[in-house]
């Protein structure tokens, strides 16, 4: 796992009266002694020029191309949660690089996207990527680079059941993501989110305007974004089950995040009170419920 350099794995929480470790530290430390994760310790590629703040570090994963120590090595983005082991990966024919395509739209000067990258680490690659990084436009990023320098020599990886966005959850028609499976698609085969769910075996949070799972959305911005309840086959009832699944990503996200990562890594925003109440598809402040 690479993590920034910047990070101690020892350092003690200065206010702590227990002289605990700090949070980052404990985890970095947990990581190593009780899941066995190798810790890489990296100086992260920040673009300052860069016109999306969001992305201004996105680069940073690009130093996996640099692990050689290493036959192949797979890059998750942050913002993403692993649903089913994903060792079959290592499994596809060698390739330079391997990435999910750009499925849910018209390409704009790429046609892959950067979530999940299985590379092929190689010093001469790594020398390529750094000199494009130094020379990078400040609407270029990580995705630009790697569509631009693999172009005709990256293999495909299949949307199902290895990619799955939240945000698909929330459109209206799903045939491009259906057929996207190594298996034949069929015509019949109709949309069950919960199947969908499934099946996944890695999700990543892509919800715009929607923030990202470690913040707190706005109860405002949840109530016009999340997905809309469609008409049932039974007697014109709603089917909110899109609804059901979208809301339960996030609500397991933050359950997992405080179980696992505990005290000093709660959702970073409080617009939505933890004690809030769904109800009748909106959120609602407590006081507001009578």
């Amino acid at each position: 796992m690479m993590y920034p350099s910047s990070w101690d794995p020892n350092e003690i929480d200065e206010v702590s009266p227990f002289q605990e470790l700090t949070p980052i530290a404990r985890l970095l430390q947990q990581a190593q002694n009780d899941y066995y994760v190798k810790l890489q310790p990296v100086d992260v590629l920040h673009q300052n020029g860069t016109k999306e703040t969001t992305w201004a570090d996105s680069y940073t994963k690009l130093l996996a191309f640099n692990l050689t120590q290493f036959d192949r090595v797979l890059a998750l983005d942050a913002d993403s949660v692993v649903l089913q082991n994903l060792d079959d990966l290592f499994l596809f024919q060698k390739a330079p690089l391997a990435m999910p395509y750009v499925y849910w739209g018209e390409p704009t000067g790429w046609s892959f996207s950067s979530q999940m990258l299985l590379i092929t680490p190689s010093a001469s690659s790594f020398q390529l990527i750094e000199s494009e990084i130094k020379k990078a436009k400040p609407d270029e990023y990580d995705m630009d680079i790697l569509n631009s320098l693999f172009k005709n020599k990256i293999l495909q990886i299949p949307q199902r059941p290895y990619n799955l966005l939240s945000g698909e959850f929330r459109r209206r028609k799903h045939a491009a993501y259906m057929r996207s499976h190594p298996r034949p698609f069929s015509r019949d085969q109709k949309w069950d989110p919960d199947f969908i769910l499934s099946e996944a075996k890695f999700l990543h949070f892509s919800d715009w305007p929607i923030p990202k799972p470690w913040m707190r959305a706005k109860k405002e911005e949840l109530n016009k974004y999340m997905p809309k309840c469609l008409q049932g086959e039974w007697f014109g009832a709603s089917d909110c089950r899109d609804r059901a699944v979208w809301l339960k990503l996030y609500y397991d996200f933050a359950v997992k995040r405080q179980a696992v990562c505990a005290e000093g890594f709660q959702l970073q925003s409080q617009e939505l009170p933890q004690d809030s109440i769904y109800r009748h598809g909106r959120w609602f402040h407590p006081d507001e419920v009578g």
